[in-house]
């Protein structure tokens, strides 16, 4: 069987547990985002993203489907690192909105998105490029106050592990999509004390299933998505809410990075 190649056209899609408008959001694809078809229901596609090999159901309309598979040169990746970016079309002048995290690629001095061209814009930054642990904090910080949304991914709505991934994506690291997933990434930090900026910690109920994800600022503030995207306080026991002066949540596990 013949893989079938997609590429998201428009800002964000949302990504269904089930072949309906009415279904779960899981997830988001972002703008450029490529995707396996693995079944047909029209008007709904089941796919696999390329990026996070995440699957869910898409709206088929909001899809355009690749004669080939892209050939990716790393070389050639640009990102967005700004909340929203206008693109020009390269014939017939629309703009297209983009997001924060945005990848894309070069060819000849444009963007290509499918069929489509793009003029590229200075606000984009080469993918692999050097970065620092101060940068992933200034990057994360971009976000605050944007309000949580589950399986969100844009600055308009964005859950705990989206933003997570979003902001080591736009310095050059690739994460899976949940905060499970995320946590089995890394190397361990034993003790709180030992935390730096940039560590991601992680978070469980009760049962011990991680459940929350957040960028640690130091040893003692964190920035995560929880109602919003906020710093709170951070110690051994968890995350002490500023706005609630209660612990929200238990601390599971601290693991590096960079």
């Amino acid at each position: 069987m013949i893989m079938e190649i997609a590429v998201c056209q428009l800002s964000a899609t949302p990504l269904k547990a089930e072949p309906s408008h009415k279904a779960e959001m899981i997830s988001q694809l972002l703008f450029g985002e490529t995707v396996e078809i693995l079944e047909k229901r029209p008007p709904w596609y089941l796919v696999k993203s390329k990026v996070d090999l995440y699957e869910g159901w898409v709206d088929a309309q909001q899809l355009e489907i690749l004669p080939q598979i892209p050939q990716l040169d790393e070389d050639k990746l640009f990102i967005c690192p700004k909340m929203f970016t206008w693109l020009i079309h390269c014939l017939n002048g629309e703009k297209q909105l983009i997001t924060f995290g945005t990848m894309l690629t070069e060819e000849n001095g444009k963007l290509k998105v499918g069929n489509s061209e793009y003029y590229k814009h200075d606000d984009l930054m080469p993918l692999h490029r050097k970065t620092t642990k101060d940068e992933i904090i200034k990057s994360a910080k971009l976000w605050l106050n944007t309000p949580y949304l589950w399986g969100g991914r844009t600055p308009l709505g964005v859950d705990c592990s989206g933003f997570v991934q979003l902001v080591f994506r736009c310095n050059g690291k690739n994460l899976p999509r949940d905060a499970w997933q995320q946590a089995e990434m890394g190397n361990h930090v034993d003790f709180v004390s030992e935390a730096m900026p940039g560590d991601l910690a992680f978070f469980a109920h009760d049962e011990g299933k991680i459940s929350h994800v957040g960028i640690l600022i130091d040893n003692h503030q964190i920035i995560h998505a929880s109602g919003k995207v906020r710093i709170d306080a951070f110690d051994h026991q968890g995350i002490f809410n500023l706005s609630f002066k209660t612990y929200t949540h238990q601390l599971r596990l601290i693991k590096r990075l960079l």
